[in-house]
């Protein structure tokens, strides 16, 4: 069953969809394509928020010594947190 949803986008969002849409050919392409790859994007990142509490519960907190090395990692590949 398709459902009709109206949207109103300001200028930083047209431009973005602009973007899109020279990737995907369509608007509607462009904003199915970018709705699914957000939802898939957050249920990663809360896997991965699952997968640690986890851990934790079962072994414990992480160590201070290991998350300041994952975060001269990250550091140094660029990832922005």
């Amino acid at each position: 069953m398709a459902i009709k949803t109206t949207i109103n986008f300001d200028d930083e969002m047209e431009a973005a969809l602009t973007e899109l849409v020279k990737i995907d050919g369509s608007k509607k392409l462009a904003v199915k394509r970018s709705l699914i790859a957000e939802v898939k994007r957050r249920r990663r990142s809360q896997s991965m928020l699952d997968l640690i509490a986890s851990w934790e519960a079962d072994e414990g907190p992480i160590h201070r010594e290991h998350l300041d090395w994952a975060d001269s990692v990250l550091d140094r590949q660029g990832v922005a947190r």
